[in-house]
């Protein structure tokens, strides 16, 4: 993302220049006016209206005729005027082109960023959940993107190089736009279910791969969700009520839990990976593959698939294609098995 600039000039910015300005023209039509009242002594308002057609030289009548004081006035007046009108709208000018320059060019360096991503993460909805998924994902090293209507957060995730697209995440182009088609996942956090719903329904239309995780009031629209095609629907308050449940009964758990989700904490990591076809954990066992001594790590879970996982597997676990391993382990570690997952690293 860039930031924006402001161009040096010897009055400071544009903005600052259109201020002068705008305060010159009103003392030199104040000064014209006077002017024109005490050398020819006419009224107020014919010294104003032969200040105005003096200065914009729109070549009207004069008022009266001149005298020879009034002439060299006026010229005095046409100089200073017109010069200074000149400056004010060359510098309104200039603020009005680059402020459009600005938008043109940043929308166009947005959309080639967001044609660039690929396997990346879209959130939908930047509100109390939202924002703080996405302060998170900041520290991942991942690639993501997000979409809300409210365009007064355009410059908040600009100074905070984040990905923004203004827009309704629940219309087709919109989600074309942030690249739904090529993400992996799509994070539904609109403030309402039916949004979440009508989200989802549209993600799953045009990539019927992205996992789409939606965040739903209640079990029923939960289950409504569900049925429109979400891979796992969330209900913040439920999560809430069982962390609280969880602090009460099994604090030490807790504790060590918000431990592990601080990386720096304890030096450990929960990551999950899934088995890849040339992976060289494909149709071996763990003890086989010899997975805790070959990797450091430790398989915390094999889950085979959407209905079917495995908690601390035995070493005679067999790992197959399209299985997801869970292991807790540094971040060294898992990235050796995460390549392993992944590739023949053979």
């Amino acid at each position: 993302m860039s930031s924006k600039t402001t161009p040096k000039s010897g009055y400071g910015g544009p903005s600052i220049g259109i201020g002068l300005g705008v305060v010159l023209l009103f003392f030199w039509v104040v000064t014209g006016t006077v002017g024109f009242r005490f050398i020819e002594g006419w009224s107020y308002i014919d010294s104003l209206y032969m200040t105005i057609i003096t200065i914009s030289t729109v070549g009207f009548q004069e008022v009266h005729e001149l005298s020879e004081g009034g002439r060299l006035f006026a010229s005095f007046v046409i100089i200073a005027g017109l010069g200074t009108a000149v400056y004010t709208f060359t510098r309104l000018g200039q603020v009005l082109l680059e402020g459009e320059l600005i938008a043109v060019f940043g929308r166009r360096r947005m959309k080639q960023n967001l044609d660039r991503l690929k396997d990346h993460i879209i959130v939908c909805g930047c509100g109390r959940i939202g924002q703080p998924v996405v302060d998170n994902l900041r520290g991942e090293d991942v690639q993501f993107c997000v979409i809300d209507r409210d365009e007064s957060l355009v410059g908040h995730f600009q100074e905070q190089n984040v990905l923004f697209l203004v827009g309704d995440a629940t219309e087709e182009e919109t989600l074309r736009a942030a690249g739904v088609e090529r993400a992996r996942s799509l994070l539904a956090l609109l403030p309402s279910d039916a949004e979440n719903l009508y989200l989802t329904i549209t993600a799953k239309s045009i990539n019927p791969s992205v996992a789409v995780i939606a965040r739903a009031t209640d079990e029923k629209a939960g289950a409504k969700i569900e049925l429109g095609g979400a891979d796992r629907v969330i209900s913040p308050y439920g999560v809430a009520s069982l962390r609280v449940l969880h602090a009460a009964m099994r604090p030490a758990v807790v504790d060590l839990l918000d431990l592990m989700s601080q990386p720096d904490s304890l030096g450990l990591m929960l990551e999950e990976f899934r088995v890849g076809e040339v992976s060289p954990l494909v149709g071996r066992t763990l003890g086989e593959s010899d997975v805790r001594g070959r990797y450091g790590v430790t398989v915390v879970a094999v889950k085979h698939d959407a209905y079917t996982a495995v908690l601390h597997p035995e070493p005679s676990e067999k790992v197959d294609i399209g299985d997801t391993i869970v292991a807790m382990g540094t971040d060294v570690d898992l990235r050796k098995l995460q390549s392993a997952c992944e590739k023949d690293t053979s």
